[in-house]
């Protein structure tokens, strides 16, 4: 596996996307003409949520027998993370599983904040008992031993159909999943911060007696 180096962002700005949603976010990378929402991912439990620097891991895939356990450096990726990176694997969607229970102890311990997989993943009850955020296409018991070759980390990768770049954020929560280019994240948390905070005064307004039509013509907010 190639593993190249990553440039995180700094650790005060991606805590940053923890006080805003990625509602807000993904209206204000539409205006950017951005489009960073992943698609037909979803958490393995209801209510997980997650922002960290990407850590990327492309693999490949085949039928068990194809490739060798000693391709599938699970070991040597949770080694390489860091606390508070969130670990995106391309797998090209496949039905097998990249991540579960034994990694997702690793990981927590280590403080990495979650993971995302454009493929599948398993263990889910004890997923779901450990409190780690997972995000997978698939929840499968096909397991990765001789069917995964990872081929290299922090490259640029593919998921829910958004490129990846080692160093980007990564939002989650139970509306979606954004991917925010880490060039843009400074200026995308500026404006999500003054949105909600008019946004906040829409609301306030409206419990004050003001008609939704009032609002939106003021703020051009919904």
């Amino acid at each position: 596996m190639e593993i190249r180096s990553v440039e995180r962002p700094p650790r005060e700005l991606v805590e940053g996307f923890r006080s805003v949603s990625t509602s807000t976010v993904s209206d204000i990378l539409d205006r950017m003409g951005l489009d960073c929402v992943v698609s037909g991912i979803e958490a393995v439990k209801r209510g997980f949520k997650m922002v960290g620097p990407a850590v990327t891991i492309k693999e490949v895939s085949g039928v068990a027998g194809t490739y060798t356990i000693e391709d599938f450096k699970m070991g040597k990726v949770i080694d390489m993370a860091q606390s508070g990176d969130v670990l995106v694997f391309d797998n090209a969607g496949h039905d097998i599983s990249t991540w579960g229970g034994m990694a997702s102890t690793a990981a927590k311990i280590k403080g990495i904040e979650g993971v995302l997989v454009d493929g599948g993943s398993r263990d889910a009850d004890e997923v779901v008992e450990l409190d780690f955020p997972v995000f997978s296409r698939w929840i499968t018991p096909k397991g990765a031993r001789s069917r995964i070759k990872m081929i290299e980390m922090n490259g640029t990768v593919k998921c829910g159909g958004i490129c990846v770049h080692a160093g980007d954020i990564v939002m989650a929560d139970r509306t979606g999943i954004l991917i925010i280019p880490k060039d843009r994240a400074e200026e995308v948390l500026e404006i999500a911060k003054k949105t909600e905070e008019t946004e906040k005064h829409f609301t306030d307004q409206l419990k004050q007696g003001k008609t939704f039509e009032q609002m939106y013509r003021k703020t051009g907010q919904v």
